[in-house]
C-alpha cells in the first residue's frame, strides 16, 4: 500500500510539475526551446536601416514589474521612432510582445545581465557575450547571445534585424501591403525553431497587451 501511494505520489508530481513549465515562459538558461536552436548565421540586405543613434538619451527600461517593463519599453520605442522614418516602423505590440516571449516579461538572465531582449546572438568572439547559464561561460561555440550597453539599445537592434535580415523579407512585404499585426506575427516564422511561436506572439498581443496597456 505504502509502495502504491509513494507511485501515485511521484505521477502526480510530474504531473504538476509538466502543467506548471507549460505556464513558464522560454527565455533562457536550460529552455528546451533554447538549448535545440538551429545555429544559423543570419545574412543581410544591401540597404541599411536609416535608424540614427541616440547616445546617452535612450530611456531607460525597467524589469521590476510586468507594467514597468511594458510602459518604459514603449517610451524606449517611442523614442527610436523619432528619428526612424515611418515606413521602417514595427507595430509596438509586435515588439513588445517579442520581447515578453523571450524574457518572460523582463525577468531573464539575458535581459538583465545582458539587456538583450531578444534573443539576438553575435556571431563576433570579440564581443561581449553571454551563454546560458547550465552551458561552459568561457568556450567560444562560435555564437553567444549579444550583450548591448542598455536594454534599449537591444530594442534598435532588433527594428534594424526585422528591416535588414533576408529572413524576415517576408515581414518587410507583407509590411509595405498593410498588414496588421497579426499578420505581421505570422511572418516571422524564421525568428525562432518553436513550431508555434508565432501563434504564441499573437496570443501575448491578444490576452495580455492588447486592451491591457495604453500604448
Amino acid at each position: 500500500m505504502r509502495i502504491f501511494s509513494t507511485i501515485l505520489l511521484l505521477i502526480a508530481s510530474v504531473f504538476i510539475y509538466t502543467a506548471i513549465a507549460k505556464e513558464q515562459p522560454c527565455t533562457d538558461d536550460g529552455c528546451p526551446e533554447f538549448n535545440n536552436l538551429t545555429v544559423e548565421k543570419i545574412s543581410y540586405v544591401e540597404k541599411e536601416t536609416e535608424i540614427e543613434d541616440f547616445p546617452n538619451t535612450l530611456p531607460v527600461i525597467n524589469t521590476e514589474t510586468k507594467s514597468q517593463f511594458v510602459y518604459s519599453l514603449n517610451k524606449c520605442i517611442d523614442k527610436i521612432y523619432e528619428n526612424t522614418p515611418t515606413e521602417y516602423h514595427i507595430p509596438k505590440e509586435l515588439i513588445i510582445a517579442q520581447a515578453a516571449i523571450e524574457t518572460g516579461w523582463g525577468k531573464s538572465r539575458f535581459a538583465n545581465e545582458g539587456n538583450n531582449l531578444f534573443g539576438i546572438r553575435t556571431y563576433n568572439k570579440d564581443e561581449e557575450w553571454l551563454l546560458p547559464i547550465t552551458w561552459d561561460q568561457d568556450k567560444w561555440i562560435g555564437w553567444g547571445v549579444k550583450v548591448y550597453e542598455t536594454r534599449c539599445d537591444s530594442v534598435k537592434d532588433y527594428i534594424r534585424i526585422i528591416n535588414e535580415v533576408f529572413a524576415y523579407e517576408a515581414f518587410r512585404e507583407a509590411r509595405s501591403k498593410g498588414a496588421d499585426v497579426y499578420q505581421l506575427a505570422d511572418t516571422l516564422t524564421k525568428y525562432a525553431s518553436k513550431k508555434n511561436y508565432t501563434d504564441i506572439i499573437k496570443s501575448v498581443i491578444k490576452n495580455n497587451i492588447r486592451g491591457v496597456y495604453d500604448l
